[in-house]
């Protein structure tokens, strides 16, 4: 018996995810139903548990990208740990000084991060080397971009890959006071007018675009291993207040990664904010599969002519990045304007 066991779909089929935990070692028994692994794609969570009895073999390395639906390891009937060793890393001649134990991934990375292999300690079976081994060993030396950083990395490569961004950028007036509740209210009328704009309130699947019938905005938060957008749901029909306690979930259970897949379905258009960094303006990338985002900058305090008058007050400058192979200029750039008026107003 072999019986291959699969990453799970937490987001989409053939988007990267990662294994952030193994709970069994490589070759060691395990029971049908029993945990194994654990698992993330942009930040949710999720357990893998063991289909059969059996030994786990041939473990995907802890956060190396795997394609959602791609094997990640595999259950035997049985296993013999020193036939599997023995055979990946056959004894050197005499001549040849001692041998040391290491997959060939191992040696390939620590070849890579220039470490000596004969002052690792192994974990695997029979103390044989694995690559995670060799990349606690190396420290700060490993690369910077793994795991789930690599994972938003390809995203964002993908998304600059299958588009034809173009951005738009318009200044509005504030009024005498910041708005309380400023990204709550922006995500509020950009649902709104996305009511009236369907061309850039829905989802692609390759050169098909489908309209939503309703708005469900998601919106960028930062958190320390990248970027990710869970979703706000119909936000044109709630209150400010409703929508501002609703992000403000979203970013305590993303900063916790305690987000779960259903705080990310159905987004329909995305809504990012910047002005906090003191951004005044910039091109947000696209949210695939949508076809366009928002961005927000901050909020300063400017000379502004209002009835022919100089006088104080705060402008803010919004950017939307849409992909012209789907959206057209001149809807996008209405589209833009309603926003901002209703943001003045």
């Amino acid at each position: 018996m072999s019986l291959e066991v699969l990453m799970p779909i937490v987001t989409e089929a053939g988007d990267d995810a990662v294994v952030t935990a193994w709970f069994v070692d490589e070759g060691q028994r395990c029971s049908e139903g029993q945990l194994i692994a654990e698992v993330q794609a942009e930040k949710v969570a999720d357990e893998v548990h063991a289909p059969a009895a059996g030994h786990v073999v041939d473990r995907v390395a802890i956060g190396n990208p795997v394609p959602q639906g791609a094997p990640i390891c595999r259950i035997v009937e049985s296993f013999q740990a020193t036939d599997r060793t023995v055979a990946a890393a056959p004894a050197p001649a005499a001549s040849a000084g001692p041998a040391i134990r290491a997959s060939p991934a191992a040696k390939r990375v620590a070849k890579e991060l220039m470490v000596d292999l004969f002052t690792v300690i192994g974990s695997g079976p029979g103390g044989r080397v694995t690559e995670d081994d060799v990349r606690a060993a190396a420290g700060s030396l490993a690369p910077a971009m793994t795991g789930l950083r690599s994972v938003i990395a390809r995203n964002m490569r993908r998304s600059h890959a299958e588009t034809a961004p173009v951005t738009l950028f318009t200044t509005l007036d504030l009024g005498d006071t910041i708005p309380p509740q400023l990204t709550a209210r922006v995500v509020k009328v950009t649902a709104e007018v996305l009511a009236e704009h369907p061309d850039l309130n829905g989802t692609r699947e390759g050169d098909v675009f489908s309209p939503a019938v309703t708005p469900h905005v998601a919106v960028a938060i930062q958190t320390d291993e990248g970027l990710v957008a869970p979703v706000v749901h119909d936000p044109a029909t709630r209150s400010v207040t409703e929508i501002a306690a609703d992000i403000e979930g979203l970013a305590d259970r993303a900063r916790s990664q305690r987000l779960a897949a259903a705080d990310f379905e159905g987004g329909t258009f995305t809504v990012t904010n910047l002005g906090s960094y003191g951004i005044d303006g910039f091109t947000p990338i696209v949210n695939l599969p949508q076809v366009a985002i928002l961005g927000v900058g901050a909020a300063r305090r400017v000379p502004v002519v209002r009835n022919d008058t100089v006088t104080i007050g705060y402008q803010m400058v919004l950017s939307l990045t849409f992909d012209h192979a789907f959206v057209d200029g001149a809807p996008a750039s209405a589209f833009l304007g309603q926003v901002a008026e209703r943001l003045s107003d």
